[in-house]
């Protein structure tokens, strides 16, 4: 920064100095600067040097598509997400301070990869795996399978076939899945992320009765990662009420009077469990099939 004054000068005479007026240069260029692929989310690490005079950075990745990400940080590193796999980015890294930015740019590439497709991710319900599918690939003896958490948390399976189940992987979470066909996650022969929500156990259900309508009003502890809920109370005379919500409370209404009902509330993510034990009764008399699962 520099403090800046102004004189007023005429015939040899000069006025005395102005106030001082602080004012920033521009920034200096970041030096130093490095990348690296984080392949299990496609996304970049940028670092560099800090440069003197800035207050904040801005990294840019580009494609020659028109396919862009961008990261801004006040110190090193920055992460550049949701890059596409098998495209070749140019990224630009600018120092700023609150009056302009560093002159040039500093740019460097790097290239994600990615050949394997038609990868699936499916949570194994009132489980805490993952089921992982792909398509086989000719010559390729050993696929790895590798998950990251938001938490950074990483989980890895091995197959030679064309499947493989995520052990021990933590609910309320958000995955990010790939297949590779060796150790090295940024390896050429490796599938784009396929991303995947964990939901978890409903907790801290509380039931509050609600006599005029014979009902009862029930509520748990919210979650970022289910998408839908479903409750369901039976008694042992065989009544069932159910309830199916978006949010963490529902009503329960007409139950039967004094019944003991026992509750169970699920939590459905955005990938459900594909249905089982499907069977269809075919009705030959009325041309109709009766489908159940």
């Amino acid at each position: 920064s520099y403090n800046i004054t102004v004189l007023s000068i005429r015939d040899g005479c000069q006025s005395k100095p102005s106030a001082v007026v602080e004012s920033s240069s521009a920034p200096c260029i970041p030096r130093n600067i490095k990348g690296s692929l984080d392949c299990i989310s496609n996304s970049a690490w940028v670092t560099w040097d800090d440069s003197m005079g800035a207050t904040s950075y801005s990294v840019l990745a580009r494609a020659a598509n028109g396919h862009n990400s961008s990261c801004t940080t006040t110190s090193s590193p920055c992460k550049v997400q949701d890059l596409n796999c098998g495209t070749l980015y140019t990224f630009k890294l600018k120092a700023i301070n609150k009056h302009c930015s560093s002159i040039d740019n500093a740019t460097f590439e790097l290239e994600t990869p990615c050949t394997l497709t038609s990868v699936s991710a499916m949570s194994q319900c009132n489980s805490d795996t993952i089921l992982v599918e792909w398509k086989v690939t000719a010559g390729t003896p050993v696929y790895v399978v590798t998950a990251e958490g938001d938490d950074n948390s990483v989980v890895t399976c091995n197959s030679t076939s064309t499947s493989c189940v995520l052990q021990n992987v933590h609910c309320g979470m958000h995955y990010s899945v790939i297949v590779a066909t060796s150790s090295d996650k940024c390896s050429s022969l490796r599938s784009p992320p396929k991303k995947i929500q964990t939901p978890c156990v409903p907790a801290n259900v509380t039931v509050v009765p609600s006599c005029k309508d014979a009902g009862a009003k029930v509520r748990w502890a919210d979650s970022l990662v289910p998408t839908s809920y479903q409750l369901i109370a039976t008694t042992r005379d065989g009544h069932v009420a159910t309830c199916n919500t978006s949010l963490n409370n529902c009503s329960l209404v007409d139950l039967h009077c004094g019944q003991l009902y026992n509750l169970s509330i699920t939590a459905r993510g955005e990938n459900p469990c594909a249905p089982s034990d499907i069977a269809v009764d075919i009705d030959c008399q009325t041309n109709s099939a009766a489908m159940s699962w």
